[in-house]
């Protein structure tokens, strides 16, 4: 019971911590995006506090008194808002309460996906447990790849609780999604705002909580879609909707963090920052933005992307890995050697690309495989039957079901102008996914729902629709989709009850396999452990499976280099 009562109560206080992170961004950038409710201020919350947990991690290391205080000061701006209006703020802590509670089903688990003990864990746990290591990258590829969501994660290290909610992280962004798109459903259908945002937020609300209730399968890349289904929800507000130039201004610099904050879980998301151009091509209002009153935002995001890249060149040598142009020239003791990174840009490729994976190996080479469509026959064979066939059956069945259960009388025609347009984009970024990394974790879930979704929402929007029976339908399907979200969890939580030996009524932790270890290399009291078998898990860190590094200094700073002879 009592580690019950420590999963719990940790949880709500990270959970209110983002929310006072999100004030504190709001009093310190822009005033005005605190007249956000807590969904968007959770989320702004969640960068802020990844933003400052880069900084810090340069001079400290995410341990329990860094991030006692970094909590403590979220839940104090938290309260402290929260007493400026009462009234106004109780009404959403409530509404945050019930959706914790209705989506609570979907943190607990006990087995994580394949690659959290390989580095997830491994990668935020070094983060708590070591103040800034150059050259991390050689512990591993997956240290390589650098997501905001480990950095997230090494705050929540605290006493009691240590690293059981490194996976809590797409959690929370499920927890403010909902939260935003509930809101956003419930306060249209009470101004009687129907319109295509209304149910274009309706059809993601669907999707998301249906395809992505496990969180144990989040990974960064799920999480990242989601905000990018969010992105262009409010895309939409700012493209399809009237708005004032307040409203307009307090819209597109969230945008703009939840577009910053998707690229950092995973950098192949940068394509989709073309959004904020398209704004600023169709609105008149954004052409003088950056003259006016925002230039604080700007160079946070600016200063945030920045960091991104200086945490990659540090691990890497690369500013943005395993693209090799972007490694720089200049050989220094942690760079991957470019042979190296060249092989690993082809070796991503091949496997989103299904040259590989669990018991089989194309015998094309990988440099042949990956070229002039030579890997399209097996990638239908492997890869779009059945995960991309699934999906889109399951996106089509969602449109269909709304089409018929709307359906009414038409009223107008389709208006098909700006919808070509954003489907000229989809289409584009449909192209450049398919040719490069055609994986449904690497941004396919977006790019095949948002299409169907777009049409669907403008073709209901057409319908005359009684409120009576738009109210029934609405219910009816947000009922329908928490219910599917709960079985499916809790019957997933049953399998791995039996399957697992997973005694929930004991603890709600995550398993965490045994993983000895050994040091490798050691200077004073900095070590390098090395696992005897298998992966690193919850050993000391910085842990690896590698052979042959030995740790190095420049400038203060300790290194883990390769020792190759």
């Amino acid at each position: 019971m009592l580690n019950h009562i420590i999963f719990i109560v940790y949880l709500i206080i990270f959970l209110l911590s983002n929310i006072g992170y999100g004030y504190l961004f709001a009093a310190l950038i822009d005033k005005d995006l605190k007249s956000l409710n807590y969904g968007y201020l959770g989320i702004i919350g969640f960068f802020f506090v990844i933003f400052i947990s880069i900084l810090s991690s340069i001079v400290s290391p995410h341990n329990y008194i860094h991030n006692s205080i970094l909590h403590l000061i979220g839940l104090l701006a938290f309260f402290v808002n929260f007493f400026i209006k009462k009234n106004k703020n109780m009404i959403e802590l409530k509404r945050l309460a019930l959706i914790f509670l209705v989506f609570g089903s979907g943190i607990y688990l006990y087995k994580n996906h394949d690659d959290f003990g390989y580095y997830h864990l491994t990668y935020a746990l070094n983060l708590s447990q070591n103040s800034f290591i150059i050259g991390t990258g050689a512990l591993g590829h997956g240290f390589r790849t650098m997501s905001s969501l480990f950095y997230y994660h090494s705050t929540l290290y605290l006493p009691f609780i240590k690293f059981y909610l490194f996976h809590s992280g797409p959690f929370f962004i499920l927890i403010y999604f909902n939260y935003i798109i509930l809101t956003k459903i419930f306060n249209k259908f009470k101004k009687k705002q129907i319109n295509i945002v209304y149910f274009f937020s309706l059809l993601n609300f669907i999707f998301v909580n249906v395809a992505f209730y496990r969180i144990s399968e989040h990974g960064t890349d799920r999480s990242g879609q989601i905000l990018l289904f969010l992105v262009f929800i409010i895309f939409f507000e700012i493209f399809f909707l009237k708005k004032t130039k307040k409203q307009k201004n307090i819209l597109f610099n969230f945008l703009l963090v939840a577009i910053l904050l998707a690229i950092t879980t995973k950098a192949l998301f940068i394509i989709y920052s073309v959004i904020v151009l398209i704004i600023f091509y169709k609105d008149s209002y954004y052409k003088d933005y950056f003259i006016r009153k925002n230039f604080k935002i700007i160079t946070v995001l600016i200063f945030g992307f920045m960091m991104n890249l200086v945490v990659n060149f540090f691990s890497t040598g690369c500013l943005l890995y395993p693209e090799e142009k972007t490694c720089i020239t200049k050989k220094f003791d942690w760079s991957v050697p470019k042979e190296e990174v060249k092989y690993m840009k082809i070796h991503y490729e091949w496997w989103a690309k299904a040259g590989g994976g669990p018991g089989y190996r194309s015998e094309i080479k990988r440099e042949d495989y990956v070229k002039n469509f030579v890997w399209v026959e097996n990638w239908i064979d492997r890869h779009f039957f059945n995960k991309v066939s699934d999906t889109l059956l399951g996106i089509i069945f969602i449109a269909l079901i709304n089409l018929i259960l709307f359906k009414g009388s038409l009223k107008k025609n389709i208006n098909l102008k700006k919808i070509f347009l954003i489907n000229s984009i989809l289409t584009i970024f449909f192209l450049e996914w398919f040719l490069v990394h055609p994986s449904m974790r690497y941004g396919g879930y977006v790019l095949f729902a948002l299409p169907i979704f777009i049409y669907t929402s403008r073709k209901i929007e057409t319908y005359v629709i009684s409120q009576k029976k738009l109210y029934i339908t609405s219910i009816s399907l947000i009922i329908l989709t928490l219910v599917i979200y709960n079985v499916r969890n809790i019957a997933r939580i049953n399998f791995e009850v039996k399957n697992y030996n997973y005694n929930l009524l004991k603890s709600p932790f995550f398993n965490v396999k045994a993983a000895p270890v050994k040091v490798m290399d050691q200077i004073n009291n900095f070590k390098i452990y090395k696992t005897i078998s298998g992966s690193c898990w919850g050993a000391p860190t910085p842990c690896t499976h590698r052979h042959s590094l030995k740790i190095k200094y420049w400038n203060g700073f300790k290194v883990i280099a390769r020792d190759d002879k």
